[in-house]
């Protein structure tokens, strides 16, 4: 990956993205580096077509100068703090990197994508400071990962940059977006030097709720599970080629936390999964796994977009 964009909003937080990106781009032997800083004028644009109506009913109808001094505030805002962010880049060691520095005015979330697509970046890397179970519906994070056609890297609350990456895991579910998951795991694989472990987690409470809305007994639940996880084996095996040495485990039980342990047990520095969630029933639900893998994982989340 020759261009990595990276997204800040200036926060505390922020300056832990940037020396997570700043890390990565050194490991994947990237050229360019770009921080991105959006200003956010959804409110602004929603006040100026207000001030637009007030001052028409009034026989003007153009902005008013209110709406024309808070553009401005908004303006001096955005340079102050791109200001303050090449001070902070300027203190993370990256030699040999070309750092490039941004502004787009608009709705955060569009404003990424559309400098990642006119730029041509191969990866978008942002934070998420949401905390629980998931990353929050309608949040800048949620969507650019909805939309995005190149993997994003999100940066949880907790999450930390490894000094190296030696193991990546790859957490699957039997949705179209595996292929695509799989692909781009491979490459990060390849340019970091790391091995895969593809992962599929039986999503166990949700079989056994539905099973037994269908009068399955306990027994024939068990065997329901086993079932579920031999063929989930046996098709993540033929989506890897012949030769491959990457290794792969299905598990039962509660997909975040299955996800999460094998994480912390694996010793693995990176994690890279689908925008869907993963398991049996529960995988058209975006963000119910993969946000909560995200907003409790310790180590940075790469998503693709199946």
């Amino acid at each position: 990956m020759r261009r990595l964009l990276v997204s800040t909003d200036g926060s505390e937080h922020s300056r832990r993205v940037i020396a997570h990106a700043v890390g990565l781009a050194a490991r994947l032997g990237a050229e360019e580096l770009r921080v991105l800083y959006v200003a956010d004028t959804t409110e602004l644009e929603e006040f100026t077509k207000m001030d637009e109506v007030l001052s028409c009913r009034k026989g003007a109808c153009e902005v008013g100068e209110l709406a024309r001094r808070l553009e401005k505030q908004i303006d001096r805002s955005a340079a102050e703090t791109l200001e303050h962010i090449r001070e902070e880049v300027d203190n993370i060691p990256h030699e040999g990197l070309r750092v490039g520095f941004a502004v787009r005015k608009g709705e955060p979330a569009v404003e990424i994508v559309r400098e990642a697509e006119s730029w041509g970046a191969e990866m978008i890397i942002m934070g998420s400071l949401r905390l629980g179970s998931r990353v929050a519906l309608g949040s800048t994070a949620d969507k650019v990962m909805r939309s995005a056609r190149m993997p994003v890297m999100v940066v949880g609350p907790r999450s930390e940059f490894p000094g190296e990456v030696k193991r990546i895991l790859v957490p699957l579910d039997h949705s179209g977006a595996s292929k695509a998951v799989i692909e781009a795991a491979s490459s990060l694989a390849s340019r970091l030097g790391a091995s895969l472990q593809l992962f599929h987690v039986v999503n166990e409470p949700a079989v056994r709720y539905f099973s037994s809305l269908s009068g399955l007994g306990d027994e024939e639940k068990r065997r329901l599970i086993s079932e579920y996880a031999a063929a989930a084996e046996e098709h993540l095996r033929t989506l890897l080629p012949a030769e491959s040495q990457h290794d792969v485990r299905v598990v039962s039980g509660d997909p975040v936390k299955e996800i999460l342990g094998e994480m912390e047990r694996g010793g693995y520095g990176m994690v890279v999964m689908g925008t869907r969630g993963m398991g049996h029933i529960s995988r058209f639900l975006i963000g119910s796994v993969t946000g909560g893998v995200i907003c409790q994982a310790t180590k940075p989340v790469v998503v693709v977009r199946g």
